[in-house]
């Protein structure tokens, strides 16, 4: 009999953050799989469920490179498959960790589409966490949206012009990964005049977690990976 594969949202990154379903569910499986951007780095989101991890649990990390080169991409996911299909098959369970949610930007959605391929029927239990923006927002005590508002989840910015379009459609946005683009999207928000109603939240959840209404002092500096900047009153004036 075949495994199941599990995909586990560990959320931003407080222990105290992870669902009691997924914390049951990674306490019981054999086999723990985890990315890694470099190889041999230990990945954050084991780090969140080490509490919680049982002796004896194999724990499989599988490289995921940080690259806008998609043919390199898709080989790292199809060897990650690849080898996820072996322990599969062998009837091994699976949990797929990930942080915030498994379902949102996350590198286990390609894993999902490409053993679903390779393992039709395959068993499969994606399991929710909470996003890094909900957790920012419920530390902040700001609502992320009201009554019918609208809120766009707006990804690494390429362009961080393209953000004004969004800007004069959304009331409510939350900017995500922030720290290449920081200078130049905190240009455009203070151009719209909702930089003084945003905030900078980085490492949610995590050792060194900090909140910044004042985006401009941090212009020039260097912004941390897991950043976001949550924008409220958009599109309003």
């Amino acid at each position: 009999m075949s495994g199941t594969l599990y995909g586990l949202g560990v959320g931003p990154g407080d222990p105290e953050l992870l669902t009691l379903k997924a914390r049951a569910i990674l306490e019981r499986v054999p086999v723990l799989a985890v990315p890694v951007s470099q190889r041999g780095e230990e990945s954050l989101a084991l780090q969140v469920v080490q509490p919680f991890i049982q002796p004896g649990q194999k724990i499989l990390s599988l490289f995921m490179p940080m690259t806008h080169d998609r043919a390199y991409l898709e080989r790292s996911w199809d060897a990650a498959a690849a080898e996820l299909g072996q322990h599969l098959k062998a009837g091994q369970d699976i949990a797929f960790l990930t942080l915030g949610d498994a379902s949102l930007y996350s590198t286990y959605s390609y894993l999902m589409q490409r053993l679903q391929n390779l393992r039709p029927g395959l068993k499969i239990v994606t399991v929710p966490g909470i996003t890094s923006f909900a957790a920012a927002a419920a530390s902040l005590n700001v609502p992320l949206a009201m009554g019918d508002e609208p809120l766009a989840i707006i990804p690494a910015l390429k362009d961080p012009a393209a953000l004004k379009e969004y800007l004069a459609l959304f009331p409510n946005l939350v900017l995500m990964k922030v720290a290449r683009h920081y200078d130049a999207i905190v240009d455009v928000l203070e151009e719209a005049g909702v930089a003084k109603g945003s905030v900078l939240a980085s490492r949610c959840g995590q050792p060194g977690e900090s909140f910044n209404r004042d985006l401009a002092a941090g212009k020039g500096k260097k912004q941390d990976y897991l950043s976001l900047i949550i924008v409220k009153g958009a599109g309003q004036g």
